[in-house]
């Protein structure tokens, strides 16, 4: 028996016939963003079928994979966490410092058998985007997994987040056949944009963008599922609700519809599931077996859930008693020196930036998702730039941004790398273009 579960996002469960291996388990809010686990509210409904995991792997550091509320649920006393083998070993010392349970080190393209049901291999980010964006920062974070079954050597891809092309995925498809000698039955990856664009960008039009990212996404996966040919594929990863006062970015995020894949794949012989909410798959008896999820054909399921999570305060909020403008200036230019310090080592960087911090006590958004000025409380700009006076074809980037969040990136308290992608923060960029470098260096800015 091989059976497998997805919950939410990239909350999936893999069962075999003594063991469960679970992957990026997130319930609820995260610790770093603004998201929540749609379409999953609550742990009761999930308790049983994974709570007892033997196995947990975490893919990467983003707080909707490696979530320390959830992963204190996991009751089995003998559960091993699975990982790579990261070079600066932040993964590995946070979880040290939630559990003592067993790690599991895993090099990048090496199959493991970890015991009798299951045998694993992680694969690493060989690239930092989908579209061949110059990376100079270089910013290794993220990992996918291969699992297969001991028993019926079924072999399931979950690609997670990582940035994949056709070119990365006939370099893991040929990983696939010469080590584990078959071809990946099932296939699960991310569409669409797990990030801030366009639903936190005010100087665009968010549905064209979003449209497009959408179009693309589903030109992707049409080309992806023609060259691996697995026999079942279900989107998994980058799906969530925005919470709290920014519930109304939720209809410009870009995660294509169930219909629109179906639509995008209807002509290969790939079976397209949406299991999403606690559906499964399963084969035995050398057959498959799809459950989908009732809630996913709610048409009224998506507002009702808006609804319960749209007054939750965010991560950073608590009671301001005092701004303390001055105490933030020092803070900024000791954050500035680290940031300047280090991207001095960064000897391949040739793009210019200036970027703009819109620091407010609070701010609203209206219902066109635009910045309601009279709702909101402006403090003060703060610029950070990497170039001199005679550069030219400077980037610009305006990030708006509430006091205290500011505050906390800057001491440390939280991530930026999460923060940004969040949906707390609103942007203006010109032109209106994606740097890797520009945004990937914010997570120096820090004292």
């Amino acid at each position: 028996m091989f059976k497998i579960y997805h919950f939410t996002n990239s909350f999936v469960s893999v069962e075999a016939k003594n063991s469960i291996i679970t992957c990026d388990p997130w319930v609820g809010k995260t610790n770093d963003n603004g998201w929540f686990s749609y379409p999953i509210k609550n742990t009761k409904e999930i308790e049983k079928k994974i709570f007892n995991s033997n196995f947990v792997y975490i893919s990467h550091l983003h707080c909707d994979h490696l979530d320390f509320k959830t992963l204190k649920k996991f009751k089995n006393k003998n559960l091993t966490f699975v990982i790579k083998k990261f070079d600066n070993g932040v993964l590995k010392r946070r979880l040290k410092k939630l559990t003592n349970k067993k790690i599991i080190e895993i090099e990048p393209f090496k199959k493991k058998k970890i015991n009798k049901d299951f045998s694993i291999a992680i694969i690493p980010q060989i690239i930092s985007n989908t579209s061949n964006l110059p990376d100079n920062i270089e910013y290794d974070l993220d990992t996918s997994i291969i699992i297969q079954s001991n028993q019926n050597k079924t072999i399931f891809y979950n690609n997670v987040d990582n940035p994949i092309n056709i070119d990365v995925l006939k370099k893991i498809n040929n990983f696939v056949k010469k080590n584990f000698k078959k071809n990946i039955d099932i296939f699960c990856c991310a569409l669409g944009a797990a990030s801030e664009f366009p639903q936190c960008f005010l100087n665009i039009e968010r549905n064209k963008e979003k449209e497009k990212i959408i179009n693309k996404s589903l030109s992707n996966l049409q080309t992806y599922l023609k060259y691996i040919k697995p026999k079942i594929f279900f989107p998994a990863g980058g799906t969530y609700a925005i919470y709290g006062k920014f519930y109304k970015l939720n209809k410009y995020i870009a995660q294509p519809s169930f219909s629109q894949i179906k639509a995008k794949t209807a002509s290969l012989k790939t079976k397209i599931c949406k299991i999403i909410g606690g559906g499964s798959i399963s084969f035995e008896n050398l057959k498959y077996t799809v459950n989908e999820k009732i809630c996913n054909n709610d048409p009224g399921f998506e507002k009702k859930f808006i609804n319960q999570i749209k007054k939750l305060n965010y991560y950073y909020s608590k009671k301001i008693r005092k701004i303390e403008i001055k105490k933030l200036d020092q803070i900024f230019i000791n954050a500035k020196k680290n940031y300047s310090r280090i991207l001095s080592y960064k000897k391949n960087i040739k793009t210019k930036w200036s970027i703009d911090f819109k620091i407010y006590r609070n701010y609203e958004i209206n219902n066109n998702c635009l910045i309601d000025k009279n709702k909101s409380k402006f403090l003060k700009t703060y610029n950070l730039k990497n170039y001199s006076l005679s550069s030219k074809n400077i980037l610009k980037l305006e990030c708006h941004i509430e006091y205290q969040l500011f505050k906390s990136l800057l001491s440390g308290k939280f991530p930026w790398n999460t923060s940004l992608s969040g949906s707390t923060i609103m942007y203006k960029r010109s032109p209106n273009k994606f740097n890797i470098d520009m945004i990937f260096s914010l997570n120096f800015l820090r004292v």
